[in-house]
C-alpha cells in the first residue's frame, strides 16, 4: 500500500501537477460544429478591431464556463466561449472571455490583463496587475469599459474617493482661507445668523440659474458686439456661479465646524479647524456609503441621506453667499441694546487723536468750616 501512494506521488509529480494545475472547465456539452462556426467568424471580426488584437485564436478557447480553483496555478492565456472565466488561483498570463464574464474572486490573481468580450470584467476582491476592460462585439457601443467592482474591492474603492473628495475640499479650503479669509468669515456669519433665509434665497437662486443665463444670451444676441461676447459671458457667467458656490459650501462646512471647535482670537486658526471637523462631519454620510456598497437597500438609503444633507448644506451656503454678494457685503444683523454703565471709558470730543479717559469722581461737598466733610 505504501508502495502504491509513492508511485501515485511520483507519478503526479512527473506530470507537474505540483507546479501547475489545468482549469477546470464546467461545460456539461461540447459545442455543436454550427455554434463553433459562429464562434470563429465573431473571433475573426473582433480580432480585427485595435482592442481586440490581444486575443487569442479560436481553438484557445475553452467552451462553456472555466474555473481557476484556488491554491493553484496556470499558465495563460486562459480563455473560455459563452462562459465565465472564474478565476480563484492564479493565472500566469492574460484571461480572455467571449461571451461572458471574467470573475476573479477573493485569492484569485491575473499576473496579465483581462478582457471580457460582449461581458464585464468583475474583481470580487481579486487583482489584475495588468489592463481590464471589456468590449462590446462590433457595430455595438459599450456601456462600460471598465472593471465591475464588488466585495471588498468595491468598499475599497468608494473609500478611496471619497478621501480625495475629502482632500479636495480642504485643499481649495485652505486656499480660500489663506486668501479670503475675510469673505469667507462674512459669508459664515450670515449663513449662521440667518440660515433659513440662506437656505431659500439657494434654492431661488437655483431655480434661476438657467433663466439668467438665458436672458443673458438673449440680451447679449441683440447687437452684433455681443453676439461676439456670447463664448466669453458664457466662461465668466459659469466662473462666478462656480466661485459662489464653491465659497458657500465652504461656508456651510465651517459653520459645521463652529458647532464643535471651540473660539479662538485668531480667526484663521478658527476657520481651519472648523473648515477640517466640519469637512469629516459632512463626509460621515458619504463614508456609511461606501460601506454599505454592497448592500442594495443600506446604500440607497444612506446615500438618499448623505445627497440630501449635501444640497441643504450647499444650497444654504449659496443663498448666504448671495446675500454677502460674495463675501463684500456684510449683511446687517440686529443685536439687543445693552445698557452702557455712564462711569465707564469716555472720550470727551470726536478729536482723532484724543485718547478716551475715565471721568474724575464727583468731589465730596464741603462743611461749613470749608474743609471736605
Amino acid at each position: 500500500m505504501r508502495g502504491f501512494l509513492i508511485a501515485a506521488a511520483a507519478t503526479f509529480v512527473a506530470l507537474g501537477g505540483s507546479a501547475r494545475l489545468h482549469a477546470q472547465s464546467a461545460a456539461a456539452q461540447p459545442a455543436s460544429p454550427a455554434a463553433r462556426d459562429s464562434f470563429a467568424q465573431a473571433l475573426d471580426k473582433e480580432r480585427g478591431t485595435p482592442g481586440g488584437r490581444t486575443l487569442p485564436s479560436a481553438d484557445r478557447f475553452t467552451w462553456g464556463d472555466l474555473t481557476i480553483p484556488a491554491g493553484t496555478t496556470v499558465d495563460g492565456p486562459v480563455a473560455a466561449a459563452n462562459g465565465t472565466v472564474h478565476v480563484r488561483g492564479n493565472v500566469s498570463g492574460d484571461v480572455f472571455a467571449f461571451g461572458g464574464d471574467v470573475v476573479v474572486h477573493s485569492g484569485g490573481d491575473v499576473d496579465g490583463s483581462a478582457l471580457a468580450v460582449r461581458g464585464k470584467v468583475i474583481l470580487d476582491g481579486g487583482h489584475v496587475r495588468g489592463e481590464m476592460r471589456s468590449a462590446a462585439p462590433p457595430g455595438a457601443k459599450s456601456a462600460s469599459s471598465g472593471p465591475v467592482l464588488t466585495g471588498q474591492a468595491a468598499v475599497q474603492h468608494s473609500l478611496k474617493l471619497m478621501a480625495a473628495w475629502v482632500a479636495v475640499v480642504l485643499i481649495v479650503g485652505l486656499g480660500v482661507i489663506l486668501s479670503s479669509s475675510a469673505q469667507l468669515e462674512t459669508v459664515v456669519q450670515t449663513l449662521e445668523s440667518k440660515f433659513s433665509t440662506a437656505l431659500f434665497v439657494g434654492i431661488a437662486g437655483q431655480l434661476a440659474v438657467l433663466p439668467l443665463l438665458a436672458l443673458l444670451c438673449v440680451g447679449l444676441a441683440l447687437t452684433l458686439v455681443g453676439i461676439l461676447l456670447i463664448p466669453f459671458a458664457l466662461v465668466a457667467f459659469v466662473l462666478a456661479l462656480v466661485g459662489v458656490l464653491t465659497l458657500g459650501t465652504l461656508a456651510a462646512v465651517t459653520v459645521a465646524g463652529h458647532a464643535v471647535v471651540r473660539s479662538d482670537p485668531n480667526v484663521r486658526i478658527r476657520s481651519l479647524r472648523s473648515l477640517l471637523v466640519g469637512t469629516i462631519l459632512l463626509a460621515l454620510p458619504w463614508f456609511a456609503v461606501a460601506l454599505l456598497v454592497n448592500t442594495p437597500w443600506g446604500e440607497t438609503i444612506a446615500r438618499i441621506v448623505a445627497v440630501a444633507l449635501t444640497w441643504v448644506a450647499g444650497t444654504a451656503g449659496l443663498g448666504a453667499a448671495m446675500m454677502a454678494r460674495g463675501g463684500v457685503r456684510r449683511v446687517q444683523v440686529f443685536v439687543p441694546a445693552v445698557e452702557v454703565s455712564s462711569t465707564g471709558w469716555q472720550t470727551p470730543t470726536p478729536i482723532g487723536g484724543v485718547i478716551a479717559a475715565r471721568r474724575p469722581p464727583a468731589a465730596p461737598p464741603a462743611s461749613p468750616t470749608g474743609t471736605p466733610r
